[in-house]
């Protein structure tokens, strides 16, 4: 379950958490003879001393086991998977210790519970070996297409380039990765871009589920029909809330109104709330008097369907409901799987309640039956002033959920609890981080020491020969006089050093390189700067014109600092 505590400082944190899947075009099947799998996914799983460690959904390695087990079980029929570990191994070497720990074998869940039974989660993240191992490994699978995955934050150990060495050496193999947390990986987001990969951050069962739609082919996801269906894929992950609308949220705590507590809580957890993730509203026990048992257990209503931009008005209907009825949260949670079959995608429930079930239901079933039945789906519940067996239940609740439970016995811990939820469920459930397309043909050229001695081009997309420290590299392209030509550059890889001795060592931020338009003798022209830095797969575009003998020059990189070669640069007519 997730934690009852939220830090701000939890975004995209996480230790070196990994676990590693590769997804390639299509390759001759290994083995003569036999008939070729669909797919074969290759699992490599970071067993480093960082899994024990907790995000907000759980310590890591259990997040990375049960959400690996429970996407397994829904694998597309012809799909075979393996299992190697990245840090644990017979080598006394920390950066050679990798494993293969199972075969490539259709899935069989008890096969996979015992080996990773055995992991002792206490090794170092030799993430390039294990990273090359692995692709040796799907290299001699008897399958059509081959595929990887990466769980973690990517943090190599053993002195490595990572992204380097995927850019080299994955060739037809695409690897997409996820990191567990709110700190973006930039090492696996530099794998992810250079393989034409996807890169996703999670941080509980939910937003995991959601990282793994796109790179795991699963029979829910091979064939989408209805609202979910088409070029899009899954729907957006969302937020629904359910209210509590009861006659006994006329109760009091320290002093006011259940409901208005809820409504003042609610107001302020969405306040701030982002925009672009949707956000619903279902009540119960708001039409129905109490005395009419019959008519209140089946008075469930969703008064707001979720969608972007939602929360304002989200608040206001709560602050427009009055209680009256019962407490029929089973047949709430029920209506709202109901709208999750039918609509697809990811969702995060929030149930705000002062009792439990008074229908004769059982919320507890109905919410475990959500989750057996592949939905994606979790459930917090924050308790009002209930009592501890009330508290009991609600929490048993969340637990079957595969959420958290939040009590709340005052108002202050009421408006924490609500916030709490809302952000820790919601903040980040769509931080799927779009990763650009990876340039083709990509052209590696020295370029001159000197303006003299550019290097001629022609329009195209170009990485360097060697890398740069403390240097710069003119280059011209012919043109018309007075046409103006594009010059885009892209972050595309680490940054780097060199220690006195030489050694090149690799940084776990990206690189970045600047470049400037030059005449003819070299000296910079007025607005004539590209200066290319931010996340992995970040593009930045300047105008180069022509000048009158026919070529448009330019230098890029660092006079103070160190240019990877693996970093991109084209230029467009």
């Amino acid at each position: 379950m997730m934690p009852s505590h939220w830090a701000a400082s939890i975004r995209r944190v996480l230790g070196a958490t990994l676990v590693v899947i590769a997804v390639a075009g299509e390759s001759p099947a290994a083995a003569q003879g036999a008939e070729p799998a669909d797919r074969a996914l290759l699992v490599v799983l970071d067993v480093s001393g960082s899994m024990n460690e907790e995000v907000p959904g759980g310590v890591k390695r259990d997040l990375a086991r049960q959400g690996l087990l429970r996407t397994f079980e829904m694998l597309t029929e012809g799909t075979l998977t393996g299992l190697r570990l990245l840090g644990q191994g017979s080598s006394a070497d920390e950066c050679a210790a990798s494993i293969g720990a199972l075969d490539f074998a259709p899935f069989a869940r008890s096969n996979w519970e015992t080996a990773l039974d055995a992991v002792t989660w206490d090794g170092a993240t030799p993430l390039v070996y294990s990273m090359r191992a692995a692709l040796d490994d799907l290299r001699q699978a008897n399958a059509v297409r081959r595929e990887m995955l990466i769980i973690g934050d990517g943090e190599e150990t053993c002195g490595e380039d990572p992204v380097g060495v995927a850019r080299e050496e994955a060739r037809d193999i695409r690897i997409h990765t996820i990191s567990l947390g709110e700190e973006i990986s930039h090492q696996l987001a530099g794998i992810a871009l250079v393989t034409n990969g996807t890169y996703a951050r999670a941080f509980d069962e939910t937003t995991f589920d959601e990282a793994t739609a796109g790179t795991i082919p699963t029979d829910e996801r091979a064939a989408p029909t209805g609202p979910t269906a088409g070029d899009a894929g899954l729907a957006p992950s969302r937020l629904e809330v359910i209210l509590d609308v009861s006659n006994s949220m006329w109760g009091q705590v320290d002093g006011r109104a259940k409901i208005e507590l809820a409504r003042e809580a609610l107001g302020g957890a969405l306040a701030d709330f982002p925009a672009d993730v949707p956000v619903g509203l279902r009540a119960y026990g708001h039409r129905v008097s109490f005395e009419d048992k019959a008519g209140g257990c089946v008075d469930t209503e969703r008064l707001l369907a979720p969608a972007s931009g939602n929360a304002p008005e989200v608040v206001a209907l709560a602050r427009s409901l009055t209680p009256r009825g019962q407490t029929p949260i089973a047949r709430s949670l029920e209506a709202a799987g109901a709208d999750l079959r039918a609509e697809g995608g990811a969702t995060v429930i929030l149930l705000v309640s002062d009792g439990v079930e008074s229908c004769g239901g059982n919320p507890e079933a109905v919410a475990a039956e959500l989750r057996a039945s592949g939905l994606q789906v979790v459930l917090h519940t924050v308790g009002l002033g209930v009592s501890p067996d009330e508290g009991e239940a609600l929490a048993a609740l969340a637990e079957a959920g595969g959420g958290t439970y939040f009590d709340a016995p005052n108002a202050d811990d009421l408006i924490k609890g609500v916030t709490t939820a809302v952000q820790s469920s919601t903040e980040f459930v769509l931080q799927q981080d779009t990763v650009a397309a990876f340039p083709r043909d990509v052209v590696r050229v020295r370029g001159g020491e000197a303006v003299a001695d550019a290097e001629i081009l022609e329009p195209g997309t170009f990485s360097f020969i060697e890398h740069m420290f403390r240097q710069e590299r003119y280059f011209a392209v012919r043109g018309q006089p007075g046409e103006t030509l594009s010059l885009r550059g892209m972050v595309s890889s680490l940054a780097i050093g060199r220690t006195r001795a030489g050694v090149v060592t690799y940084q776990a931020f990206p690189n970045m390189m600047i470049g400037q338009r030059v005449d003819a003798d070299g000296e910079r022209l007025r607005g004539g700067n590209l200066l290319v830095r931010g996340d992995m797969g970040t593009w930045v575009e300047m105008e180069l014109q022509v000048d009158d003998d026919g070529l448009a020059r330019f230098r890029l990189g660092r006079p103070l600092g160190s240019v990877h070669r693996d970093m991109i640069f084209s230029v467009v007519r």
